[in-house]
């Protein structure tokens, strides 16, 4: 399921290559297309949702351990509409990572991590700094 979305995905964006290259370099003498759809393939061909059985481990760890993310707050609202699936998190944005007994119950994702930010749960293209998905108010 997930290798035929990406396949879609892939095949929607290279198609759509002409009207970005059209938009932005219209009389400017150079063709730099390319590069603007590698960008987006970078941002949007990110694989790894957060799946039902790690937010079932997730809520359950909530449920049992509240201390561990204690006094998190909601992000003012300026930086937490910067904060979505597919961008790339602010720089110097607060971030924390997982308590260590909550790591190893959840499945390994190579390349990824999990960090809070404010009150949301986030996994993070590692290379990228991609936000690849996003439990909202979780905390």
């Amino acid at each position: 399921m997930r290798t035929a979305l990406m396949l879609l995905l892939t095949a929607a964006l290279v198609t759509a290559e002409p009207a970005f290259a059209g938009n932005k370099n219209k009389g400017k003498g150079n063709d730099d297309s390319g590069s603007e759809v590698t960008s987006l393939l970078t941002k949007a061909v990110v694989v790894g949702l957060i799946t039902a059985a790690e937010r079932a481990i997730i809520g359950d760890y909530l449920d049992r351990e509240r201390t561990a993310f204690a006094g998190a707050q909601p992000l003012p609202p300026g930086i937490a509409k910067k904060v979505a699936r597919g961008g790339a998190l602010p720089p110097g944005i607060a971030k924390r990572t997982f308590p260590a007994d909550l790591l190893i119950k959840l499945p390994k994702r190579p390349g990824q991590e999990w960090r809070v930010v404010g009150t949301d749960i986030l996994i993070v293209d590692i290379t990228s700094n991609v936000v690849v998905d996003i439990i909202k108010r979780a905390l």
